[in-house]
């Protein structure tokens, strides 16, 4: 048979409870935290690569700090090599003559007079 519990026996069990649910969703809220769920992913990324990079004697290559900087100057050259290239490029305006230039915004014109007008006549 099942013992019967004191009252204080009782309390003391639901406190008992009651903390570790408070324990459980503290836990639960820190991990979901993106400031530390960003930071546990890139100690996880740190702790990866050094343990890529590590030959197995305690010491880090020098060769990872050499290899991150020579990655990102190249991602930024290559980004403003894009940049420059579409700078350049320019589009087809720039081939235009002035007299096409005013042709083009004679009939833009022209289109948005014939719209508006078709506009008015369809609330009128």
């Amino acid at each position: 048979m099942a013992k019967k519990k004191s009252l204080d026996d009782m309390r003391d069990e639901a406190y008992r409870r009651q903390d570790n649910l408070a324990s459980d969703i503290d836990e639960l809220v820190d991990r979901v935290n993106p400031k530390n769920a960003v930071t546990r992913w890139k100690n996880e990324i740190v702790g990866s690569a050094k343990g890529f990079s590590d030959a197995g004697d305690d010491k880090t290559a020098p060769t990872l700090p050499v290899a991150i900087a020579g990655g990102v100057i190249g991602v930024v050259l290559l980004g403003a090599g894009v940049a420059a290239a579409i700078a350049l490029s320019g589009g087809d305006e720039k081939d235009c003559s002035a007299a096409e230039k005013d042709k083009a915004r004679t009939k833009a014109k022209a289109a948005a007079a014939k719209a508006k007008q078709k506009a008015r006549s369809e609330t009128a």
